[in-house]
Parts: C-alpha cells; structure tokens; sequence
C-alpha cells in the first residue's frame, strides 16, 4: 500500500466510548456521534480504521475508535492527492445524469463537455480561448454566478436574443469595466439562473470552471488533462 500523509484538523471530541463497544457500523456509529452532520455516502479510506465521509459536496474523515472528524487531503507519497481524486469521481456520476436541456450548448462536435463556469473568473476565459472554434465538441455550459457582477453578466447572457453571441462577448471581456447590459424582468430567466445553481451544488461544483467529460470530471483549466481526454 502506497504511504500516505494526512492533513489533520480535529474538529469535535464527542461522546463515551460506550458507543464503540456496541459494534455499530460505521454509518450508525457517525450519526449517534454527529447527528446533526449529514452525508450521503461513508466508505473505508486507504488508512486502516478512518473512513471517507462524503456530503455531496465535499469529503472529511472519521475515525469512529476515536470518535472524531478529522478534515484535510490524504496525499501519497508521489504527490497524488486521494481526496481530490475520490472528490471527482463521485461527481463525474453525478455529472453523468444531469439534465442538459437548460444548458447553453455550443458547437456540434461528436464529443460531449459539460462546463460549469463564471464569467469574470480568469481561468474560466482561458478555458473558453481553448474550446473556442473547436469542430470535435459539443459544450454544455451552466453560468454559476461567483459574484454580483458576474449575476448581471449571466442575467445579460440570457436575455440576449443571441445568447451564443452574447456569451462569447462576455468571455473575451467586451462587458467589462461597467459596459451596459441587457438585464431584463424575465421569469424564465429567473428559473434558467436558478436551475444552473442548483444543478452545480446538486453535482457538488464548488468552484469553476469544472468540466465534464468522457465519464472524467476535471476540476479547474487543466489544459493538459483536457487534451489527452479529447484525443
């Protein structure tokens, strides 16, 4: 087995140990210590005795013996990072079943990429510069607003008649510095900003962009990732 480090953060010591000797599972040994945490899913961790916990969003540890929560990155001894590694793929299943009827879609290339992004973030224009013009993808863009600014350049994107057009020039930074935007009172536009939050935290994005593709999430503009996958 590989040698792994741990970040740790002991969060809560909780409860007598009379808890242990009762032979629980893991799950009902977490929910009698922290029944006020919720999770989706608890999983035995690549360190004897501590086990994954993941919220939907993000993923902790616990150590029922010891009845704890500890936070942080397990991380091998090569510098792979497990958390982030099994953080990704319990998103990339739930990115395989989103609906995609209320995404922009760009382009009608043979490979299907789901992207979830802001407007004002600067990774996110990169990752736009890359895709852009490209025949072999299909996008699937949700706008997730990290920002006022970036709402109202959303709010623009959907009011626009052309909203293909209208995001390009949002991305290449042709709204920016205070520019007038088209914000209209639409209730579809209202529900089209909302579905897209909600279907980010309903996939666990907390961050943009992220990407989707070929049963593989990528957190962040890896552009090296992204090519091997296009291949």
């Amino acid at each position: 087995m590989k040698k792994i480090s741990l970040t740790i953060v002991i969060l809560l010591l909780v409860l007598p140990t009379h808890i242990i000797a009762q032979n629980l599972s893991p799950e009902n040994a977490f929910r009698k210590n922290f029944p006020k945490q919720n999770f989706e899913s608890i999983t035995p961790s690549p360190v004897k005795g501590i086990y994954e916990v993941y919220t939907g969003n993000q993923i902790f540890y616990y150590m029922p013996e010891n009845e704890i929560i500890i936070t942080g990155n397990l991380i091998t001894k090569d510098g792979v990072n497990l958390t982030r590694e099994s953080n990704l793929k319990k998103m990339a299943e739930k990115m395989d079943k989103l609906p995609l009827d209320s995404a922009l879609k760009i382009g009608k290339g043979k490979t299907k990429v789901v992207e979830f992004t802001d407007p004002n973030c600067p990774y996110c224009r990169r990752a736009f510069e890359f895709f852009e013009g490209r025949k072999d993808v299909t996008l699937y863009v949700f706008l997730i607003p990290l920002s006022q600014d970036s709402e109202k350049k959303i709010r623009h994107i959907f009011c626009s008649k052309d909203k293909i057009k209208a995001y390009e020039n949002v991305m290449l930074g042709k709204l920016d510095n205070n520019a007038p935007l088209n914000i209209c009172n639409d209730k579809e536009v209202d529900d089209r900003v909302r579905t897209h939050r909600e279907l980010a935290a309903q996939a666990g994005v907390g961050a943009t962009p992220t990407f989707f593709l070929k049963g593989v999430t990528v957190g962040g503009f890896e552009q090296n990732t992204l090519e091997k996958l296009l291949k």
